[in-house]
């Protein structure tokens, strides 16, 4: 991690020799990541870092509303960049999760508004297909859907939690639409659907956070969404 990040931890997690800054880009992206890993005593955080297993280490998590957030614990496994199984990075095994966030949590749960997605797909059927897949998986979720790449790029603000965009029926369009999404401060966090491979290369190159088959599966539609919503913008 480099002599600065030793002498952080130093500082910051005396009895720690790794310390990690995990930076959120909303309170709900974060309570995703809550629901989803930490409240079950772990998190996976993608980096490329390699730390070995057994190492204790302290993360640091900035979160909008919520301030810093500190958290100390082990890495118990990680993954290389070549596997097969998903991006690089480590699993992160936490003791006392619900006495140290337990709070936290609550004041981010009470102040919860639910999650708006943006939608961008050329064909009627499949907009209102891809809707209700969506809010049968995102409850809270306010589904924001655009037939046109133009209009769509207009809704791209930082309200915007995630945004689904079909590549199939106008490419450019919808490629035009990945790359302004990621123009937006922060980032809106984008997941691509595109039915043949080329077409997700171009999307991964536009800037897509997470590519998909089109139409999807229920199960993988589902992981993706998740995964998108509940990534850090940054880990240092």
């Amino acid at each position: 991690m480099g002599d600065t990040r030793e002498r952080m931890s130093e500082r910051e997690f005396p009895r720690v020799p790794y310390a990690v800054e995990v930076e959120f880009r909303t309170a709900s992206s974060f309570l995703i990541a809550y629901s989803v890993n930490l409240s079950r005593g772990g998190l996976f955080l993608e980096t490329d870092h390699d730390l070995p297993i057994g190492a204790d280490i302290g993360l640091r998590f900035a979160v909008p509303g919520a301030g810093s957030l500190e958290l100390a614990g082990r890495v118990a496994w990680k993954r290389g960049r070549e596997s097969p199984d998903g991006p690089p990075g480590i699993g992160i095994e936490f003791d006392d999760v619900v006495a140290n966030l337990g709070g936290t949590i609550d004041r981010l749960v009470s102040a919860y508004e639910g999650l708006s997605v943006l939608l961008l797909s050329a064909d009627k059927t499949d907009r209102n297909s891809l809707t209700r897949l969506i809010r049968s998986i995102l409850a809270t979720a306010d589904v924001v859907s655009a037939s046109d790449a133009r209009v769509a790029e207009t809704l791209l603000t930082g309200d915007i939690d995630l945004a689904v965009i079909d590549v199939d029926a106008e490419p450019e369009g919808a490629l035009g639409a990945l790359r302004a999404a990621k123009l937006v401060h922060p980032p809106i966090p984008t997941l691509a659907l595109a039915s043949s491979k080329k077409l997700r290369e171009h999307a991964r190159a536009a800037g897509a956070d997470e590519v998909a088959s089109n139409p999807p599966p229920f199960s993988e539609l589902q992981m993706l969404l998740v995964r998108a919503l509940g990534r850090p913008l940054a880990v240092r």
